[in-house]
């Protein structure tokens, strides 16, 4: 996947009227293995971030099941590179407190990870208020974007794809 892609889809995606989209703080949890420029241009794009990295006692923290119950228990959303967090056999999909798995080494895929939030709060979650999406894992890698989730109504697992091309 290249960098053209990237861009092209975030142009698009911009392009959406955004400004009809909710002012919403993420409140994200992000794991060890998030590099401190993806912390850092998160919170430049009003996103309040919780990283481990700079909390000592979270950092000795090495088990996963704690930090997904530790972000259940503050109301965040998982930011993590550890694809170990998809697997609902390891990591309930029911108990997910909303995980973010971004699967690529691409920086510019990053740089485009408040935009996509923000996609998905105007696609999901019409309300005015907060919608903490507990029960859904996203992930972000070079062929697009995954959502799972619960159907609320059928109570199934489903899942819905978008390739970078599907947002040109």
């Amino acid at each position: 996947m290249g960098r053209l892609a990237y861009s092209q889809a975030a142009t698009c995606v911009t392009g959406l009227a955004m400004e009809k989209v909710t002012k919403y703080k993420w409140r994200l949890y992000a794991d060890n293995n998030v590099e401190r420029e993806v912390v850092e241009h998160l919170r430049r794009s009003d996103m309040d971030v919780l990283w481990i990295a700079e909390d000592p006692d979270l950092r000795r923290q090495q088990d996963d099941a704690f930090h997904y119950q530790k972000a259940r228990a503050l109301g965040r959303y998982l930011l993590t590179r550890d694809l170990d967090f998809w697997d609902d056999r390891r990591h309930s999909l029911q108990g997910s407190p909303g995980v973010i798995i971004v699967n690529t080494d691409d920086a510019i895929a990053a740089r485009y990870l408040p935009i996509l939030l923000r996609k998905l709060i105007q696609d999901y979650n019409p309300l005015p208020e907060s919608l903490y999406l507990d029960g859904v894992k996203v992930r972000l890698d070079s062929s697009g974007i995954t959502l799972k989730m619960i159907d609320h109504d059928t109570q199934k697992v489903a899942t819905d794809s978008w390739s970078w091309n599907d947002l040109v």
